[in-house]
């Protein structure tokens, strides 16, 4: 132990220089001059790519002038300002592809994270519906390889899958777009685990019909009383928007019947968990979920305008 305070502090000095001439040292070994930037090359357009100077020079033994000025010219931005700079062009043999041909190099169509890396943000559509897809989950986690999806089942091409206006569950279903993994069999069936991709709707439901004003969250559905989607949907619910309106309305002034309608009508959809043994039942607690028009025009901060109550019939 040093107990000196001299000692000690010529002991504290000796090893910052120490450590500095190591740096330095450490330093000296990159030459810049002869290996190019030391910092990786990022590019963001087309696509977000990076190139590391240090990786084909001083580790792969290539010569700067193998690409400058010839492949790329030695000025910043040259190669996307030429709006040539794309993967179709590299596979034609220009631009990285002059060595990345699968002989010389591999090919700009394999090993892509190489350059590309994995995207940290998850991909959101919006249409046809709000979802999501995790590229680190399947890349990383899962260990595919892009080339299992790209461009096979996904175009890299972003918005493609949307603009074939066929990217729908029923697709997935027949195999195509997510669908060709997730059958049951390679993972999950895409008609279950829906809300490994999908978002449960944070505004709450109004029916006006067959019955006005009733209202559904599914927040209490999902998030408190944790149920998954594959609960309500398919089954009881299909899950496309009206389909509720499109039920037969009863108009009739028989109290015997009317109750019979909404008996039938309650044990088909809500009523198939709201029972008094799973849920409360449909005959108890009714202003939970039947606001009447008070309480929609509240909601909607009296828009709704209608006078029509007794013209669904209940």
């Amino acid at each position: 132990m040093i107990k000196s305070p001299l000692l000690m502090t010529s002991f504290l000095t000796l090893s910052t220089s120490l450590l500095l001439a190591g740096n330095c040292l450490a330093e000296d070994e990159y030459d810049v001059k002869a290996y190019g930037p030391k910092s990786a090359i990022v590019w963001n357009t087309p696509i977000k790519a990076t190139f590391d100077h240090k990786t084909h020079t001083m580790d792969a033994g290539v010569e700067c002038s193998s690409c400058h000025d010839e492949i790329f010219s030695m000025q910043r931005g040259t190669a996307v300002n030429t709006k040539k700079f794309t993967m179709k062009a590299m596979a034609e043999g220009q631009f990285c592809g002059t060595c990345h041909d699968g002989d010389t190099a591999f090919a700009t169509d394999t090993n892509c994270m190489a350059c590309h890396g994995v995207a940290e943000e998850p991909l959101i559509w919006e249409a046809p519906t709000k979802a999501s897809f995790s590229h680190t989950k399947h890349v990383e986690e899962i260990e595919l390889e892009c080339a299992s999806c790209h461009s096979g089942v996904f175009a890299m091409k972003k918005g493609a899958a949307t603009a074939n206006n066929d990217f729908t569950m029923a697709a997935f279903k027949e195999g195509k777009y997510c669908g060709a993994c997730h059958n049951g069999d390679d993972a999950f069936d895409s008609s279950t685990q829906c809300q490994s991709c999908h978002y449960p709707p944070t505004e709450k439901i109004v029916f006006n019909q067959p019955v006005k004003s009733v209202v559904f969250d599914h927040n209490i559905h999902v998030g408190k009383a944790e149920l998954s989607c594959e609960s309500c949907h398919k089954d009881v619910f299909t899950m496309k928007k009206g389909t509720i309106e499109g039920e037969e309305l009863s108009f009739s002034d028989d109290p015997a019947e009317k109750r019979k309608y909404l008996e039938a009508l309650h044990n088909k959809f809500c009523g198939t968990c709201h029972d008094s043994s799973q849920a409360f039942g449909y005959l108890t607690r009714c202003t939970v979920c039947h606001i009447g028009v008070k309480g929609f025009d509240k909601m909607n901060e009296g828009t709704s305008g209608s006078k029509e109550h007794g013209k669904t019939g209940h």
